[in-house]
């Protein structure tokens, strides 16, 4: 897939704020600083669309992006990082 567009669409804690269900989804689940953000911002070509940081657990929430309008990333928080950045 070339991807001509990626859009940053809302971050989410609950499923009544995800967007909704009209487009696949396809998701990136991994544990806390392991490359997630960072993934997605390579695959768009763009070094902003999603927040990253050095700091494991930057992403708290769960940020859903369109790609090409045909298509969501849904970027979830790591796992396995028990304490949160001071920060």
């Amino acid at each position: 897939m070339i991807i001509r567009s990626a859009e940053f669409i809302t971050s989410a804690v609950k499923p009544d704020q995800y967007p909704p269900e009209s487009l696949p989804e396809i998701a990136f689940a991994g544990r806390s600083n392991a490359g997630k953000s960072s993934l997605i911002n390579a695959l768009v070509n763009r070094k902003n669309l999603a927040k990253t940081s050095s700091t494991p657990g930057k992403t708290r929430l769960i940020n859903f992006f369109t790609i090409n309008n045909a298509v969501y990333f849904v970027d979830l928080p790591g796992y396995g990082y028990a304490k949160v950045s001071q920060s």
